[in-house]
């Protein structure tokens, strides 16, 4: 469940980084990206709205690595056969380092020369004060949404409890970890942002957090609440603005890339490929705070500079979850000007609405296309189109592209092998919390992801607060957390963190949902809403 409630709450700073001139001229837009066409994948487009996708036999989705359980803590690190970015990336590690070995979450650490010092909120001479502020995913069942079980919390407390029980602590400090709850759903009158911003003040000023942890997509006003107005760190698996990014000062650091590096790089790979020539393009969006500044400066400005039409259909959120007025208006207007091709930014709850209501309005089939923003890069979200509104929604859906920097299905295609930090992430959970190896998660399972995005964000808190040394302050972790270097994310892709520098992953893949889903998964229920798989391997982000 990892990245995910972005897709409902994630409400970018006001006002995307604006480029100053059209792509040739030396904007500050990624260079032009090309969709993969080796005999692997092949994306094509004999019509502006027809992908012809060849699936491969093998893949180069993620590093071929061992998957065969770590005997011992004293056996050597586990040596992933990675292809040529990813080799000389896994070289640039440390793994001598006590918070980055790949057989086992940490090594034990020498106990302190001199006893640990009371230092300042947050950071007394037994413990360090982490906050997950953990959205409330299970309301959304409420409207109808289908929300599997997650892992997310107990990992981050069984890592946690690796480090103090089995690791001594960090130069003799426990990790204190807590958990503030906040809704995934307005009600009562009351919007979200402001339902969410109280969890804010509740996780820094009342407990009070040094590292605030969002694994479940808090709001963007909630986010700046917590990095800009309380001068708190917080580390993301939600894709945020750039803007944002700017005024948190280097106090928030995300796993993916900017929401503008992984928008305009579905513009440039759809462009290139040539899926936009002669398209009537339309662009959906919320009108969550920010949402619409970001998407005309990442999308709809992109898409006019390579000299295309686009029309942007604003859908009203009423600070709510779901984005329901103007919806259906919007889906007359794109039947009556002929739309073909639709990049939409919609939430979880929103685009399978949307989805709907082109079905129930005989709108005539358009590509889709999509980034992760909102977390439209992960099989929850994809998953809840058919669930929610019904087969024909599954149907209709199917062959939409996303481009996104996580390799959302990449265990269901034939000749995959589980990178090696994934693999240690579910074998420490299960023993940490009293069950064999063997019984680690089915690595296609949303249980097995939310395991490794909370070990990689674990290990990330780890890493920067022993990095920032026996007796820090906050600042000091601060300044470690800005200056990682290469880090252990899902996929073991290609990551690092470094002054001005705090969008974490360097690459992108293209993926398409698949209704059924193909090739088959053992799971009916899966296979029945549909899935997401990666078109090919990764590219480096422009």
């Amino acid at each position: 469940m990892v990245f995910v409630l972005a897709a409902v709450t994630s409400a970018c700073a006001t006002g995307g980084d604006k480029a100053e001139g059209p792509l040739a001229a030396g904007s500050d837009l990624p260079a032009p990206t090309t969709i993969p066409t080796s005999s692997s994948t092949s994306l094509q487009a004999s019509t502006p709205t027809t992908i012809t996708t060849t699936i491969p036999t093998t893949t180069e989705v993620v590093a071929p690595v061992s998957t065969q359980p770590p005997q011992s803590a004293a056996d050597e690190d586990l040596a992933p056969e990675v292809d040529p970015i990813g080799d000389a990336f896994q070289e640039s590690f440390d793994r001598e380092h006590p918070f980055l070995p790949l057989h086992r979450f940490c090594t034990p650490l020498e106990p302190p020369e001199t006893a640990p010092a009371d230092m300042e909120s947050g950071i007394t001479e037994q413990m360090l004060t982490i906050v997950q502020i953990r959205t409330l995913l299970d309301e959304l069942t409420l409207i109808g949404m289908t929300i599997p079980a997650g892992e997310t919390s107990q990992a981050l407390e069984a890592f946690a409890d690796l480090v103090n029980r089995e690791c001594g602590g960090i130069h003799g400090r426990r990790l204190d970890l807590r958990i503030v709850d906040a809704p995934s759903l307005g009600g009562g009158g009351v919007d979200l942002d402001t339902l969410q911003t109280a969890a804010c003040l509740e996780a820094t000023e009342q407990m009070p957090a040094v590292i605030v942890l969002d694994l479940g997509g808090l709001g963007s006003a909630a986010t700046r609440c917590v990095a800009v107005e309380h001068d708190v760190a917080v580390i993301s698996t939600s894709y945020r603005s750039k803007p944002l990014m700017d005024e948190a000062d280097g106090r928030l650091l995300t796993i993916p890339p900017t929401a503008e590096q992984v928008m305009r790089a579905s513009v440039a790979a759809a462009h290139d490929s040539g899926l936009l020539e002669g398209a009537t393009i339309a662009v959906l969006v919320g009108d969550t705070a920010g949402q619409p500044e970001l998407v005309d400066a990442a999308l709809v400005t992109p898409l006019r500079w390579l000299g295309y039409q686009p029309v942007l259909h604003l859908l009203g959120c009423e600070g709510s979850a779901t984005c329901r007025i103007g919806s259906d208006t919007a889906v007359s207007r794109m039947i009556a000007a002929g739309t073909d091709v639709v990049f939409t930014a919609l939430n979880l709850t929103t685009l399978p609405r949307v989805i709907g209501q082109m079905v129930s309005q005989s709108m005539p089939h358009p590509l889709i296309i999509q980034s992760g923003f909102n977390g439209q890069g992960q099989d929850l979200a994809a998953q809840n189109v058919a669930s929610y509104s019904g087969p024909d929604a599954g149907s209709y859906y199917d062959g939409s592209i996303i481009v996104a920097a996580e390799p959302t299905g990449a265990s269901r295609l034939p000749g995959y092998l589980v990178p090696t930090f994934d693999s240690m992430c579910n074998q420490e959970y299960a023993r940490a919390v009293g069950r064999p190896a063997t019984a680690s998660f089915d690595p296609a399972s949303p249980s097995f992801q939310a395991v490794v995005s909370a070990c990689s964000v674990m290990r990330i808190v780890a890493r920067a607060v022993y990095d920032a040394g026996p007796d820090p302050r906050r600042r000091d972790v601060l300044h470690a957390l800005e200056h990682l270097g290469p880090v252990d994310v899902p996929g073991m892709l290609p990551a690092t963190s470094g002054h001005g520098k705090q969008a974490l992953t360097d690459v992108i893949y293209d993926l398409e949902y698949r209704y059924p889903c193909q090739p088959v998964t053992a799971d009916p229920a899966v296979e029945e809403a549909g899935c997401i798989i990666p078109l090919g391997g990764y590219r480096p982000l422009g």
